[in-house]
Parts: structure tokens; C-alpha cells; sequence
């Protein structure tokens, strides 16, 4: 077997794709370098203001302290603290439940792994996560149709020729904003055609939260948004609705669509912890805690961890994360006006992305592995090559993060460091600022 395992390993670093981890020197200087490449969009992993703030909740907290939770949350890994925090993320995201599960990719494969049935007719965004495939690839129906990214006339159309159901359901599975492009999911549209046609759909806010929410909607309207007109004429958030950072579906007001099954929210991102929601009915709720065997069988998180969660968001929908969100979203502005200005007569494609994430498309992955290299070793900027066959061959890219923790000055020698070494590799003729 181990003969197997090690030709499948050679074939694929002959084809460029092997997956490595970075060095222990990187990992040991990394306080040195410039962070553009976690998911830690508002700062909050890294910040010892929050740390502390955890620190102190969790040591006033008069029950027991065990370094585990001991069980699952059907058994001994319950607790009233967990309860709690279940219905006040409910309330937050305006839901009638809350399920916590251990990450983000526990909750979506133990959702959709549970709901999904033999009969039932699946198409999933072509974009989607890895976690949201094999949900559906580990359910009764181990299949589904994939339609163009984020291209509503594609979802009709198979919507319009899908088979008879009979005893079956239909499921729309998409993002609220996708990971390697940055771009934002036309959810309003989406749900509608949900509706029209009799199905559901499950949305994961894993880079939605802590980023988008009532109290930024026209983030979202950026000129370089896909969003179209329509989806552009919501009305303006309610000054009753006191929250900002809870979701794309937040900003939008569309937590209650009828269309809407479940949102899923990731708390290792934006959030800056562990762990992850799943919002929906009291229906949904208890079919999970039957059915969703992740939930059933592994143990649930552990005190500090739930103490984190609860911490972050109140940072997240406080006035701490509007000034954060401010942040990010300048940082977003100022790269897209250098480099879209820059790259503009070049064959190099800045993603449209109205998001903290950004994407170069450099094809093939020896390019994307040797520009992130060179800037690493000459400039100490942290960047990842995303290669095939994680995004499409082709559409290979170096993906960017613009965080709270960043500065201008920061923005703008990234942007000098990409544009030298594009000239310098002959993928620019150019490099101006």
C-alpha cells in the first residue's frame, strides 16, 4: 500500500502539485514578516488586547474548568455556558437556532452529509469548498450538479431541467463570499429562484463574518462587485438592526428568506477562534443532533474555546469592529486603485473583488510557486501560491489577505514588491505605481 501511496506522491510532484508545509525557519521568523496571507481579516488570532479579554472571562467563570469538554454535547460535553451561547448566536444572526460544531468543515459535512438524500437533486456553486463537496458526496446521494460561478441564468437553467423529485427535494448549496476569488454570491437572486422553484439553500458565511453586515452594506456595492443591479436595490438597513459584521446575508437582509435552509458561520476566519454555527429552524436543530454524526460522535469544544467565541463576537458586532472593518475595507480600496491601475494593459488579471480577499491569476503553478518565493526571500512578504488542482488549471493565482493589522505603507510596498518582480519574471513589460 505504501508503494502506491508513494507513486501517487510522485506523479503529482512531477505535475507541479505537491503539497508541502513551509519551513521551519518561515514558521520561526514569522513575527518578522509581512502578514498578507491568513484568513485573520480583522486582526483578532493575533491581538493581545483580545487574548486578554478572553483570558479574564474565562478565569471568572465559577464552574470547573477542564482543560476538554469530556464528551460530546449529547453526553458529558454539554454545559449551560454552550446552551447560552447557542441562543445568543441565534439572536445575533436572527435565526431560531444555533448549533455549534468543532470547525467549519465539522459543520458543513455534517450538515449536508445528514440532510441530503438518495432522491433529493443537489447543485452546488462549481466555486464551492472543498467541505461543501464532500458533505454532499458523503450523504445518501453522493452526487451533484454544479453550475457556473455565481451565474444565476446557469442555476435556472438547471433548475428548469431537473428530473421529477417525486418524494425528493432540491438544495442549493453556495458562499457568501468565495475564498480564492473574493467575490460575493448574488444571495438575493438566489434565494428567489429557490423559492420559485421549490428548493432550499444553505449559504456558508465563512469569509462573510466579522466582514460584511448591516452596518457596511455598501462595501458589497463596490464598482467591481459582481452583484447585479437588482440585487443592489435592497433597502438600506434598518436603524434598529444594531449589528454590523454578522454576514453577507445580514447586510442584505435576507437571514429570513424563505428560501434560506441554513447558514453556516466560521469562527476560525474573521472571527479570529475555532469553531463554527450552523442557524437555522428548531426543525433543522434536532435533525442535526440525530442525524449529523460529527455532532453526535466527536467531542464538543472545551470551555475556553466557547469563551473565545462568545468574546469575539462581541468584538466583531461592537464599535471595535466597525474601526476595524474601516480598516480592512480603506486597505481593499488603496490596493485595487494601485494595481488595477497598474496591471490595466497587462495579460496579469486582478480578480474583481469588492473583499479582503485578492487574487493575481498567474498561470501555472511553477509561475505562482517562483514569483511567491522571490518575494518571500527579498521582500519577507508571506504570500501562498494557490495551485491546480486546487482552483482550475489556468486559473492558478497568488492569493492576497488585507487585514485590520496593515498599514498603508505596508499596502504600498507589497504592490511595489509584486509589480518588480512581475517585470523582473517577464509577466509585466512594466511595473509603475
Amino acid at each position: 500500500m505504501e508503494n502506491r501511496m508513494r507513486a501517487q506522491l510522485l506523479e503529482r510532484k512531477e505535475k507541479g502539485r505537491l503539497r508541502t508545509r513551509l519551513p521551519v525557519t518561515a514558521l520561526e521568523n514569522s513575527s518578522s514578516l509581512f502578514d498578507f496571507s491568513s484568513n485573520d481579516y480583522l486582526g483578532l488570532a493575533q491581538s493581545d488586547v483580545q487574548k486578554n479579554k478572553v483570558d479574564q472571562i474565562y478565569q471568572s467563570q465559577g464552574q470547573k474548568q477542564n482543560l476538554g469538554a469530556t464528551g460530546s454535547r449529547l453526553l458529558s460535553g454539554d454545559s449551560p455556558y454552550a446552551r447560552h451561547l447557542e441562543v445568543w448566536l441565534s439572536r445575533i444572526h436572527n435565526r431560531s437556532t444555533a448549533t455549534l460544531f468543532n470547525s467549519g468543515y465539522d459543520a458543513n459535512i455534517s450538515l449536508l452529509s445528514s440532510i441530503v438524500l438518495s432522491e433529493d437533486w443537489v447543485l452546488v456553486d462549481e466555486l464551492c469548498h472543498n467541505s461543501l463537496i464532500m458533505g454532499v458526496r458523503m450523504s445518501r446521494r453522493r452526487q451533484y450538479v454544479s453550475f457556473a460561478h455565481n451565474n444565476v441564468a446557469d442555476l435556472q437553467y438547471k433548475l428548469e431541467n431537473m428530473p421529477p423529485l417525486h418524494a425528493g427535494q432540491c438544495l442549493i448549496v453556495v458562499e457568501s463570499v468565495y475564498s480564492m476569488d473574493g467575490d460575493v454570491a448574488p444571495l438575493a437572486t438566489i434565494l428567489d429562484l429557490a423559492t420559485k422553484f421549490g428548493a432550499k439553500v444553505v449559504v456558508d458565511e465563512a469569509h462573510g463574518l466579522a466582514i460584511f453586515g448591516r452596518s457596511n452594506k455598501q462595501d458589497l456595492l463596490d464598482s467591481t462587485t459582481s452583484l447585479k443591479e437588482s440585487e443592489q436595490n435592497i433597502a438600506p438597513y434598518k436603524k434598529s438592526c444594531k449589528y454590523g459584521g454578522t454576514g453577507v446575508l445580514a447586510a442584505m437582509e435576507l437571514e429570513n428568506h424563505t428560501g434560506l435552509l441554513a447558514s453556516v458561520h466560521t469562527f476560525g476566519k474573521g472571527a479570529g477562534c475555532h469553531g463554527a454555527v450552523v442557524c437555522g429552524s428548531s426543525v433543522l436543530r434536532d435533525y442535526l443532533w440525530n442525524y449529523a454524526r460529527p455532532f453526535v460522535y466527536s467531542t464538543a469544544l472545551p470551555l475556553h474555546s466557547l469563551v473565545a467565541i462568545r468574546t469575539s463576537y462581541e468584538t466583531i458586532i461592537g464599535a471595535e469592529g466597525e474601526h476595524l472593518r474601516k480598516n480592512v475595507f480603506s486597505l481593499v480600496h488603496l490596493f485595487r486603485d494601485i494595481l488595477s491601475k497598474s496591471l490595466s494593459s497587462t495579460k496579469i488579471k486582478l480578480c474583481s473583488s469588492p473583499s479582503p480577499i485578492q487574487a493575481l491569476i498567474v498561470p501555472g503553478n511553477d509561475l505562482c510557486i517562483n514569483l511567491c518565493q522571490i518575494i518571500f526571500d527579498r521582500y519577507h512578504i508571506l504570500l501562498y501560491p494557490i495551485r491546480a488542482p486546487t482552483v482550475p488549471v489556468g486559473q492558478e493565482r497568488v492569493r492576497i489577505i488585507l487585514h485590520a493589522h496593515n498599514t498603508p505603507c505596508q499596502v504600498r510596498y507589497l504592490c511595489q514588491a509584486l509589480l518588480a518582480v512581475l517585470k523582473e519574471m517577464h509577466l509585466i513589460m512594466k511595473a509603475r505605481l
